[in-house]
């Protein structure tokens, strides 16, 4: 016992000792694969018109394809992929304009183009029928590609979405209304801090190393970031305008809907959910308490689950 001891006692300190020589770059680089293995996931990528598309996959049983919010990627998906993966082949990419897919400042980046592009890469998949999911800006992509094309969609769940026109202002919208920044634009260490703080109600634990490479990617990425912003958001005099509503679009699409949402969501009002359940019918709404922007990682097997029941239902 003694032995094993001193021998674990060894490694503990050879671990601690690398940890602190290791640049931060490094770290979150074996992080992020360590937890795309845990998940079951890999990574693979695809050439569209326009570029390369890096995406996550794994699991078996029906596709669904995730789309993140804004300023995020596909790794917003991984631990809620954990819970679905025995269920399900899930497919999570890095759109256009962020994470490892092309970005390029000149192209357009507003819901139709980033439709379209997803279209694309569906198509160069092959995959025919799918269930897809949005959350945010992710969320209002994925509307419009269920609306655009349904007879692809077997069902569309909406997380903390945006694009909903006639819910009430959130915290953020209020901001903007004020001509104040937007929380979701971070160009320093510290606004990338309150951008944290901003969009979780409980946020998941995530070392120093983590925070410190995301900061760096929003602070590298923010002229292209306010870029995108604006065009999806449409903003004229401090006014949101969406080009696409899903108040109007969803109108158009007779299938399965889940809108889940995070009662605590300072960037977009959950009474949005409300609002699209009087124009899809055949949707389910489930508010989550104590919960932020993003559900899917600060609860990820809970709102899994929701998923797994919802179709269980069928």
């Amino acid at each position: 016992m003694k032995k094993i001891s001193k021998i674990t006692l060894i490694l503990l300190l050879l671990c601690l000792v690398g940890y602190s020589v290791t640049p931060s770059e490094r770290l979150f680089q074996i992080g992020v694969s360590a937890e795309r293995k845990l998940a079951g996931l890999s990574t693979k990528s695809i050439m569209i018109g326009e570029g390369e598309i890096s995406y996550i996959e794994g699991g078996t049983g029906d596709v669904i394809l995730f789309l993140h919010g804004f300023g995020a990627n596909k790794d917003n998906w991984v631990r809620l992929a954990k819970h679905l993966k025995n269920d399900y082949s899930v497919i999570a990419l890095d759109l256009p304009g962020f994470g490892n897919s092309f970005k390029d400042i000149n192209l357009k980046y507003d819901v139709e183009s980033q439709v379209s592009r997803v279209n694309e890469f569906i198509n160069k998949l092959g995959i025919t029928k799918f269930h897809i999911a949005g959350n945010s800006m992710g969320g209002y992509i994925a509307g419009n590609y269920a609306s655009k094309y349904p007879e692809q969609v077997m069902s569309l769940w909406l997380l903390n979405t945006l694009g909903v026109q006639s819910a009430d202002d959130s915290e953020m919208f209020k901001d903007i209304s004020e001509n104040k920044r937007p929380m979701v634009l971070a160009k320093n260490r510290s606004e990338f801090d309150q951008l944290i703080s901003f969009v979780f109600a409980n946020p998941p634990f995530m070392p120093e190393f983590v925070i410190s490479e995301l900061s760096k990617t929003a602070i590298k990425s923010y002229d292209l970031n306010y870029k995108i912003f604006h065009e999806v958001h449409k903003i004229d005099q401090n006014k949101i305008s969406f080009s696409l509503p899903l108040d109007s679009e969803l109108g158009k699409f007779s299938k399965p809907v889940l809108i889940t949402w995070g009662r605590q969501d300072r960037v977009l009002h959950h009474s949005g959910a409300k609002v699209l359940s009087k124009i899809v019918p055949q949707s389910e709404i489930i508010i989550m308490n104590d919960i932020g922007h993003l559900p899917m990682m600060e609860a990820p097997k809970v709102t899994a689950d929701q998923f797994i029941s919802f179709h269980s239902r069928d």
